[in-house]
């Protein structure tokens, strides 16, 4: 890791818990929220065991693509 998954904003929770459900041991990150919870969700994306997994919405995806980009992603998953 770390995988980015981007989804239809209505799949964020059913992601995150399936995620949960079938790779209890891996870190989930919903990175969804203000400006504000985006920016506090960012901190600490420079570590290494940070998080294994992070799934967003398309258009957060767009919006914070500053951040995105910044970060080396294993592999990117994008959902209908």
């Amino acid at each position: 890791g770390p995988h980015l998954i981007i989804v239809p904003t209505s799949c964020l929770v059913n992601w995150e818990s399936e995620i949960k459900r079938f790779c209890p041991g891996f870190k989930v990150l919903t990175y969804y929220g203000s400006a504000k919870r985006r920016k506090e969700l960012r901190v600490g994306w420079t570590k290494s065991n940070w998080n294994h997994i992070v799934v967003t919405s398309y258009q957060l995806a767009v919006q914070d693509a500053f951040a995105f980009r910044r970060k080396k992603w294993y592999y990117l998953i994008l959902d209908e």
